[in-house]
Protein backbone atom coordinates (compact mmCIF):
# COMPACT_ATOMS: atom_id res chain seq x y z
CA UNK A 1 0.00 0.00 0.00
CA UNK A 2 1.43 3.38 -1.01
CA UNK A 3 2.13 5.92 1.68
CA UNK A 4 -0.13 8.93 1.83
CA UNK A 5 1.90 11.89 0.48
CA UNK A 6 0.02 14.26 2.79
CA UNK A 7 0.77 12.25 5.92
CA UNK A 8 3.95 14.19 6.73
CA UNK A 9 2.16 17.52 6.46
CA UNK A 10 -0.84 16.39 8.48
CA UNK A 11 1.25 14.97 11.34
CA UNK A 12 3.64 17.90 11.51
CA UNK A 13 3.18 20.61 14.12
CA UNK A 14 3.25 23.99 12.43
CA UNK A 15 2.67 27.40 13.94
CA UNK A 16 0.44 29.94 12.19
CA UNK A 17 3.51 31.89 11.07
CA UNK A 18 4.98 28.67 9.58
CA UNK A 19 1.80 28.19 7.58
CA UNK A 20 1.82 31.84 6.51
CA UNK A 21 5.45 31.47 5.38
CA UNK A 22 4.52 28.48 3.21
CA UNK A 23 1.72 30.47 1.61
CA UNK A 24 4.04 33.46 1.18
CA UNK A 25 6.68 31.41 -0.64
CA UNK A 26 4.06 29.79 -2.87
CA UNK A 27 2.35 33.10 -3.59
CA UNK A 28 5.61 34.83 -4.55
CA UNK A 29 6.55 31.89 -6.78
CA UNK A 30 3.14 32.02 -8.48
CA UNK A 31 3.31 35.79 -9.00
CA UNK A 32 6.85 35.52 -10.41
CA UNK A 33 5.72 32.72 -12.72
CA UNK A 34 2.73 34.78 -13.83
CA UNK A 35 5.06 37.68 -14.67
CA UNK A 36 7.05 35.36 -16.93
CA UNK A 37 3.81 34.07 -18.48
CA UNK A 38 2.72 37.66 -19.22
CA UNK A 39 6.07 38.42 -20.83
CA UNK A 40 5.88 35.21 -22.91
CA UNK A 41 2.23 35.83 -23.78
CA UNK A 42 0.84 32.66 -22.23
CA UNK A 43 -2.57 33.82 -20.96
CA UNK A 44 -3.82 30.41 -19.80
CA UNK A 45 -0.79 29.81 -17.60
CA UNK A 46 -0.86 33.41 -16.38
CA UNK A 47 -4.54 33.13 -15.45
CA UNK A 48 -4.11 29.89 -13.52
CA UNK A 49 -1.10 31.14 -11.57
CA UNK A 50 -2.81 34.40 -10.66
CA UNK A 51 -5.99 32.53 -9.71
CA UNK A 52 -3.96 30.35 -7.32
CA UNK A 53 -2.10 33.35 -5.83
CA UNK A 54 -5.42 35.17 -5.41
CA UNK A 55 -6.86 32.14 -3.61
CA UNK A 56 -3.97 32.10 -1.12
CA UNK A 57 -4.45 35.76 -0.23
CA UNK A 58 -8.24 35.29 -0.07
CA UNK A 59 -7.67 32.44 2.39
CA UNK A 60 -5.51 34.68 4.57
CA UNK A 61 -8.18 37.39 4.44
CA UNK A 62 -10.93 34.94 5.41
CA UNK A 63 -8.83 33.70 8.33
CA UNK A 64 -8.70 37.17 9.90
CA UNK A 65 -11.08 37.81 12.79
CA UNK A 66 -14.20 39.70 11.74
CA UNK A 67 -13.89 42.25 14.51
CA UNK A 68 -11.14 42.70 17.03
CA UNK A 69 -12.99 43.95 20.13
CA UNK A 70 -12.89 47.59 21.17
CA UNK A 71 -9.78 49.53 20.31
CA UNK A 72 -8.84 53.14 19.70
CA UNK A 73 -9.96 54.15 16.20
CA UNK A 74 -6.77 56.16 15.67
CA UNK A 75 -4.62 53.04 16.14
CA UNK A 76 -6.30 50.09 14.46
CA UNK A 77 -5.30 46.59 15.51
CA UNK A 78 -3.32 44.14 13.43
CA UNK A 79 -6.29 42.46 11.70
CA UNK A 80 -7.71 45.66 10.13
CA UNK A 81 -4.24 46.65 8.90
CA UNK A 82 -3.65 43.18 7.46
CA UNK A 83 -7.06 43.30 5.78
CA UNK A 84 -6.04 46.56 4.04
CA UNK A 85 -2.69 45.08 2.94
CA UNK A 86 -4.37 41.91 1.67
CA UNK A 87 -6.96 43.96 -0.25
CA UNK A 88 -4.11 45.92 -1.84
CA UNK A 89 -2.45 42.67 -2.93
CA UNK A 90 -5.73 41.25 -4.25
CA UNK A 91 -6.38 44.43 -6.26
CA UNK A 92 -2.88 44.33 -7.73
CA UNK A 93 -3.29 40.67 -8.72
CA UNK A 94 -6.69 41.36 -10.33
CA UNK A 95 -5.39 44.45 -12.15
CA UNK A 96 -2.27 42.62 -13.31
CA UNK A 97 -4.42 39.80 -14.67
CA UNK A 98 -6.95 42.07 -16.35
CA UNK A 99 -4.43 44.32 -18.05
CA UNK A 100 -1.34 42.09 -18.27
CA UNK A 101 0.75 44.52 -16.23
CA UNK A 102 3.84 43.04 -14.61
CA UNK A 103 4.28 46.28 -12.62
CA UNK A 104 1.16 45.42 -10.61
CA UNK A 105 2.52 41.98 -9.83
CA UNK A 106 5.82 43.57 -8.77
CA UNK A 107 3.89 45.78 -6.34
CA UNK A 108 2.03 42.75 -4.95
CA UNK A 109 5.33 40.90 -4.46
CA UNK A 110 6.82 44.00 -2.79
CA UNK A 111 3.88 44.22 -0.36
CA UNK A 112 4.19 40.51 0.44
CA UNK A 113 7.91 40.99 1.14
CA UNK A 114 7.07 43.93 3.40
CA UNK A 115 4.57 41.82 5.36
CA UNK A 116 7.13 39.02 5.60
CA UNK A 117 9.69 41.41 7.08
CA UNK A 118 7.13 42.68 9.60
CA UNK A 119 6.16 39.18 10.70
CA UNK A 120 9.82 38.23 11.13
CA UNK A 121 11.05 41.45 12.73
CA UNK A 122 13.09 40.94 15.87
CA UNK A 123 11.53 42.70 18.88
Amino acid sequence: MAANPYQAVRNETATPIDLWDRGYKRCVALLSGAKRAIEQREPAQQGQMLFDAFAIVEFWTAALPIQEGAHDASTPGLAPRLRIAYEFILNKIAHGNAFGKTEDLDEAIHMLAHLHSIFHAKP
